[in-house]
């Protein structure tokens, strides 16, 4: 039962009643950490999304490699990915990208797998080639799903990159370039796309 909370998250809403019910703020927790004891968080309210807000994760692990002139990015797995909407089967993957001096520079794809439980498990490794050591560079991950008619739906991004707004993002960011050959492992909640 824990286990499967594990691959959960909680949506809170803040809603008004007065004249009509509508939501003011939600924010969103994570049940990764959950376990047997109590604990308290404080969470940041955020204004309601406009869209319909997708709290999808994803695991991502990164690592410099200087010598070789590359960057290793390891699509582990995504957790409270949506139901399917349609009686359609759905299947979801990764679209990788490396950014260098203002363009792609590389672009990979993992393979699209059926959820089970909420989860997708991929445990896929790209190799970037960097154009340049002197030049910044980023990496941004997108989820999408795509229906059994081939239809494809992008349900968020994770920006990897010293300009990263999400601080877990940035912090990966900082740990990968700051330590070569150090894999750095984190989960991050979707960003629009």
């Amino acid at each position: 039962r824990l286990q499967q909370l594990h691959c959960s998250a909680l949506v809170l809403r803040l809603q008004t009643h007065n004249p009509r019910k509508r939501t003011a703020a939600e924010c969103v927790l994570s049940l990764r950490q959950l376990g047997a004891e109590e604990s308290e968080h404080w969470l940041d309210l955020n204004p309601p999304s406009k869209s319909s807000m997708c709290h999808s994760e994803l695991h991502l692990s990164t690592c410099f490699q200087p010598v070789s002139g590359r960057i290793q990015l390891k699509a582990l797995a995504a957790q409270n990915l949506p139901p399917s909407s349609s009686p359609l089967s759905q299947a979801f993957f990764v679209k990788a990208e490396l950014h260098q001096l203002g363009q792609v520079v590389m672009k990979r794809k993992t393979r699209a797998l059926k959820a089970s439980g909420g989860q997708c498990r991929w445990e896929e490794t790209f190799h970037f080639l960097l154009a340049s050591l002197e030049h910044p560079c980023s990496l941004s991950a997108r989820l999408y799903s795509r229906s059994s008619v081939r239809r494809k739906q992008c349900l968020g991004q994770v920006q990897l990159s010293f300009d990263s707004p999400i601080p877990e993002a940035l912090e990966q960011w900082k740990d990968t370039m700051a330590h070569p050959e150090k894999v750095v492992t984190a989960w991050h909640r979707l960003s629009p796309p």
